[in-house]
């Protein structure tokens, strides 16, 4: 049953998309937590951030210059249609809606739109798929169209009808609008407009599905025609066969080719290594990279922005830079007078624009304390507790604060960040050498922190102490929680990924 709370958070949040539809859904989310879903206060920060000289974070994409993508349509265009996409699963698709208990009108409509988008599904199956929903009608709909989409009539989860339902013209694409404009029941409205953004969605992944099979045929095309004409050659890291004029070359003396999945791997790879150099993949010892050109064709704009962004802060850190401040939100760096002086630091990037505090680096507070913001934000109970988990699981670099987690090896780390390469413990955190182990053959001593050992565990051990130790705390300072809703559970798909991965690791180690 749905509660007042949730109905207050749900109109809040409605409220303030109405005023501003552009808002940062996670900003709109972060603000509305911080003050209690107050709509009124929500939107008075807002509009004193904005006169202020400080906008709010709009969503992502919105000041992007126009481009044309592949598929032949304008980024702003692809970028429109997934905002709208985003504003409708914020509205439609929330465990807020699913909680709320249906009008009996509002499951009928839904029923029956179902039934005129997806013709050959028996009626018993739309009301099981709905129901599995909290007989939500969007999420239902982009559920069945995936299925539909993506499995054979076969293998199909239930068996189709062999007469379609028949056509109800009021709720044909043309005639849509009309019929919401005129319905004056509120809950078949909300059903109609539902279906609307449900059904737009839906067009738009089909014409994606269709633009990726044209892809796909105009591919084929090409390698037959390379097949034809001689020039195939394999990739020298997957050693696949690719027609030529779809691979990547370095530019060392003598070209070795790559295709653009494995070139477009690498690239991910030294990403999550914080690397932005490019190297040459080949076995033989080529030191050569990949020239600018070279690289467009196998590099996303989001991977290329992420590799210089990466170089830009290499750049700054071999600077040596006396009081170079940083963005906690994105990668811009600025030289600032000590802390003490400006507590803020103003983001220069033009599309993050933040003001934070540069004592515990969150969104700014001035003039109060961290800590009394801390205490006015009203952090969730949970939330604490699953920072505490997270904080204990994850590194950082003792030199250049380099967040990173060991999945296997020895405890002795090694910085992978350009220009740092930090040696440090794994248990302890303390920057050493292989004597700092229990490992007496490399100058260890029996007591030590141990060399080798299991990950998993280790992970698991931390965690847990760390999930007590903080919930302890939160109970006694929230004496009136249920400390029972405080346990964090996983669901059964992660702690199936968790089990596979123990055992990969005890695999690895025997």
């Amino acid at each position: 049953m749905r509660t007042l709370e949730d109905e207050i958070r749900s109109a809040s949040t409605s409220t303030v998309l109405t005023l501003f539809p552009d808002i940062c859904p996670d900003y709109l989310k972060e603000k509305s937590e911080e003050l209690a879903y107050d709509h009124e206060s929500i939107v008075g920060h807002i509009l004193d951030q904005v006169e202020k000289g400080f906008p709010y974070p709009k969503r992502a994409g919105l000041k992007r210059k126009r481009q044309s993508s592949s598929s032949g349509h304008s980024l702003d265009e692809e970028h429109q249609k997934k905002i709208q996409e985003d504003e409708a699963v914020l509205k439609f698709n929330s465990d807020d809606r699913r909680q709320l208990k249906k009008p009996a009108e509002y499951v009928q409509i839904s029923k029956t739109l179902i039934q005129q988008m997806f013709v050959f599904v028996p009626q018993k199956d739309i009301a099981t798929i709905l129901g599995t929903h909290g007989n939500c009608l969007f999420p239902a709909i982009l559920e069945l169209e995936a299925t539909m989409a993506e499995t054979s009539p076969e293998a199909l989860p239930f068996k189709l009808k062999k007469t379609k339902t028949k056509k109800l013209p009021e709720y044909s694409p043309e005639s849509l609008d009309g019929t919401i404009l005129v319905t004056r029941s509120a809950p078949k409205k909300d059903a109609l407009e539902e279906y609307r953004a449900a059904v737009a969605i839906c067009q738009q992944r089909e014409e994606k599905r269709k633009q990726r099979k044209q892809l796909d045929l105009e591919e084929e095309r090409n390698f037959q025609n390379a097949q034809t004409e001689g020039t195939i050659k394999d990739c020298e890291c997957c050693y696949g066969e690719f027609a030529l004029n779809r691979m990547i070359h370095c530019d060392g003396t003598l070209f070795h080719w790559f295709c653009r999945g494995c070139s477009r791997r690498m690239a991910e790879n030294q990403i999550g290594l914080s690397k932005y150099s490019l190297a040459c993949m080949s076995t033989d010892g080529c030191k050569s990279g990949f020239s600018r050109d070279q690289q467009k064709l196998f590099l996303d704009e989001k991977t290329r922005i992420a590799l210089e962004r990466i170089e830009q802060e290499h750049i700054l850190r071999i600077a040596g830079i006396e009081n170079l401040e940083t963005c906690p939100f994105c990668p811009f760096a600025a030289e600032y007078p000590p802390a003490e002086i400006n507590k803020e630091f103003q983001c220069q990037n033009p599309t993050c624009e933040e003001v934070s505090c540069r004592l515990c680096r969150k969104a700014t507070h001035i003039p109060k304390t961290c800590a009394e913001a801390e205490r006015e934000s009203g952090p969730s109970a949970r939330l604490t507790i699953e920072e505490a988990m997270s904080a204990a699981l994850i590194r950082s670099c003792n030199m250049c604060r380099t967040p990173f987690i060991k999945e296997l090896g020895c405890n002795k780390m090694s910085c992978s960040r350009p220009g740092c390469s930090n040696v440090q413990c794994y248990v302890c955190h303390k920057s050493c050498d292989y004597a700092h182990f229990d490992d007496t053959t490399r100058g260890g001593k029996k007591g030590n922190c141990p060399l080798f050992e299991s990950a998993e565990q280790r992970h698991a051990d931390e965690v847990q102490a760390a999930e007590e130790a903080a919930r302890k705390e939160v109970a006694s300072k929230n004496p009136d929680i249920d400390v029972n809703l405080l346990k964090i559970r996983l669901s059964d798909r992660v702690l199936a990924d968790e089990k596979r991965r123990r055992e990969a690791d005890g695999g690895r180690r025997h």
